[in-house]
């Protein structure tokens, strides 16, 4: 029996939360995508969905300006460490959802839909991206498209996952926009918290990034920890989830759900759900 009927899985795709361990090996010492913007951005970065999921608890170790962590977050919080070798927009997309199969690399997003249970891609198509043809594709070209399409989804009654990628937070990192990233991070703080509010209570929502664009580098993207968030009202109980060392957590953790877990690459933490 699955833990949770649906999954939604949002891509806030750019967001890093600090150079990762081998950043120097990409050209990332010193990036910080959240900690920049957070410091540099006119006004105070006022994110308060995010918060109270715990995005400000993940690194108490070096607080986020203006995002202090809470006493008892809503959700499961945690870092992700790429461990491709590799640095490309699409990499962490493929360390999230692909794993070896018997005979050639196979794609959660493929996996799940054999199985029966359908995947929808919201996102602005990349190359691997629109090779998925298992998936329900959306094609999108904004946050606000991006949410549009998650709001109909969560009206849907079937089951499955649904990956739903923001793509202003890249666009204003390439750019060096840090006005405009903070601007699009309090907006779509905001369309999370309506989210939150019509989410069904057999649902998981699973908050994370493929890859970081610090706004204040030369090099994108940049290599750094990301984040990774789960909430359902079900589980009213939270804790940390850690240092995740591969996004492939992301995939399995959707593969256990669906009693696909043989499969994964990752590790899963669906078990830190039920503890």
């Amino acid at each position: 029996m699955v833990a949770f009927h649906r999954i939604f899985v949002i891509d806030f795709a750019g967001l890093g939360l600090g150079e990762a361990p081998d950043a120097n090996r990409f050209q990332s010492v010193g990036t910080d995508t959240l900690g920049h913007v957070a410091v540099s951005w006119s006004g105070k970065l006022n994110l308060p969905t995010l918060q109270r999921l715990g995005l400000g608890n993940i690194r108490v170790d070096h607080p986020l300006f203006g995002i202090d962590p809470v006493a008892v977050p809503m959700g499961f919080f945690g870092r992700l460490h790429m461990a491709a070798q590799d640095n490309q927009p699409a990499t962490g997309l493929r360390e999230m959802w692909d794993y070896n199969g018997l005979t050639r690399t196979q794609s959660v997003l493929a996996t799940l839909p054999e199985a029966g249970y359908p995947v929808t891609i919201a996102a602005p198509f990349q190359s691997y991206l629109q090779t998925q043809d298992a998936a329900e594709k959306v094609q999108l070209g904004s946050n606000q498209d991006a949410f549009r399409v998650l709001n109909e989804l969560l009206y849907r009654p079937s089951s499955g996952m649904a990956l739903v990628m923001l793509p202003d937070f890249r666009f204003a990192g390439e750019r060096g926009d840090i006005e405009g990233f903070g601007e699009t991070l309090v907006h779509a703080d905001q369309a999370l918290g309506q989210v939150i509010h019509d989410m069904g209570v057999n649902d998981l929502l699973l908050v994370t990034a493929s890859h970081a664009v610090d706004p204040t580098a030369t090099v994108t993207p940049t290599r750094e920890y990301l984040p990774i968030i789960a909430y359902s009202a079900s589980r009213p109980s939270t804790h940390a989830l850690g240092i995740r060392r591969t996004l492939a957590d992301v995939g399995a953790t959707v593969l256990e759900n669906f009693g696909l877990a043989g499969h994964a690459a990752g590790h899963s933490f669906l078990n830190e759900f039920t503890q």
